[in-house]
């Protein structure tokens, strides 16, 4: 009824048969996609890590602000965003040995509005994928109004 194909094959003990002719091809199969997929995988983890630390610095940077405008004076508003991103930052587990802190008090007025920039390092090269930088900056910035009725001292 149909015609029977020859095949030379090569039999183990009782397996699958494998044509000769595609013997090895599951090695070169390993060989050429193994590569890709890791650095998929890098890749993967490289912008997991980029996009943690910039939500990370977001967030910092409305910390420090939400901080900031609750206090009575430019001073207290200051020092209390630094330390406010600084514990921010700590506590998210991002690496970022010295962060670039920036806090613009200078409408710090009822009705005014108070904004706070982080500058963050976040260091790459421990993954090890060239053509990418062995650093990346990350910048955030938050603003926030303060209470028209708020009492300020000087």
């Amino acid at each position: 009824m149909y015609p029977r194909h020859s095949c030379f094959c090569k039999s183990g003990d009782g397996g699958l048969a494998i044509p000769e002719s595609e013997a090895g091809s599951a090695i070169a199969e390993l060989v050429i996609v193994a590569p890709v997929l890791m650095i998929m995988g890098l890749l993967m983890v490289l912008f997991g890590r980029y996009q943690g630390a910039q939500s990370s610095v977001y967030a910092a940077a409305r910390a420090g602000v939400e901080a900031a405008v609750v206090q009575s004076s430019q001073g207290q508003a200051t020092q209390a965003a630094s330390g406010a991103v600084s514990s921010s930052l700590a506590s998210s587990g991002v690496f970022c040995p010295s962060p670039a802190i920036g806090v613009d008090v200078s409408g710090f007025a009822p009705g005014g509005s108070v904004s706070v920039s982080v500058t963050c390092n976040v260091p790459l090269r421990d993954l090890g994928l060239p053509g990418f930088p062995a650093s990346k900056t990350i910048t955030g910035s938050a603003s926030a109004p303060v209470d028209p009725y708020k009492e300020i001292q000087p």
